[in-house]
């Protein structure tokens, strides 16, 4: 079971980086052949683990960050993430453009998200806040969507979540500290796209009743269906239909726990 920590401290791991570190032996990757080869050799980017006031405590790989021996263990492990939103603003009210994920991807295949959601890396470009995911943002739209993100970024706040894989498979899931990033465009429909097909099966813009009926359907990855039912989309979707999103959030501790 998912170590719930909504109704409590973040209880997760607080020791030097030395110990977040996992020798990689080939029979601890045995099980990734059944894989998409191009996904499995993503598992060892450098991610940041934070602790629950999502600070740098040290690095893992996305595939040690993603093992559900290290989320269900004691402390549990965590990572910085985000999810982007980009609202086409070209009609009243604007649509938000969705993506499927690709039936390649390991964790979440086939399931239906908002237009981006990744890892800042640990890197110099992308351990620095905001501007480090502001900049996480721009590299993997580029590389899922083909698309060159040339327009302000706006960030609103940062959610905490844990999650199964689905299919649960018993391996892998999810235990991330996501930053919420926004952007607006106008004119800009799926077919302004070059998707990757290794990462996004199609594109659609849609309307907030469209996003609530795919929740409903059961076909939405975890962290978009518990945005959508907690009525945090909403909320945002209206802030972009009243032209009232022109800049950052104020920073602070809040990190909304899903």
């Amino acid at each position: 079971m998912i170590k719930t920590i909504i109704q409590r401290s973040i209880n997760i791991v607080a020791s030097s980086c030395r110990s977040l570190v996992t020798p990689c032996h080939n029979s601890d990757v045995d099980f990734l052949d059944k894989y998409d080869p191009q996904q499995v050799s993503l598992l060892q980017e450098p991610l940041m683990v934070v602790d629950q006031h999502d600070r740098i405590i040290g690095r893992t790989t996305k595939k040690d960050a993603h093992l559900l021996a290290n989320i269900e263990s004691e402390p549990s492990l965590v990572h910085r993430a985000f999810s982007f939103f980009l609202f086409d603003i070209s009609t009243v009210p604007s649509r938000l453009i969705l993506q499927q994920r690709s039936t390649e991807k390991i964790t979440y295949p086939n399931l239906w998200a908002n237009t981006c959601c990744s890892h800042p890396l640990f890197t110099d470009d992308e351990v620095n806040g905001v501007d480090g995911v502001k900049h996480a943002v721009k590299r993997r739209v580029k590389i899922e969507l083909g698309y060159e993100l040339n327009l302000n970024l706006f960030y609103l706040t940062r959610i905490f979540y844990q999650a199964r894989n689905i299919p649960d498979d018993g391996i892998f899931g999810e235990s991330e500290i996501d930053y919420i990033i926004v952007g607006k465009c106008k004119q800009n429909t799926p077919l302004d796209f070059k998707i990757n097909k290794n990462e996004v099966q199609q594109l659609r813009a849609v309307t907030l009743e469209e996003c609530e009926d795919l929740v409903k359907q059961g076909v939405t990855t975890p962290w978009f269906t518990r945005i959508v039912q907690e009525g945090l989309l909403a909320k945002w979707w209206s802030t972009v239909d009243k032209q009232e999103l022109n800049k950052d959030a104020e920073t602070s501790n809040e990190i909304i726990q899903l």
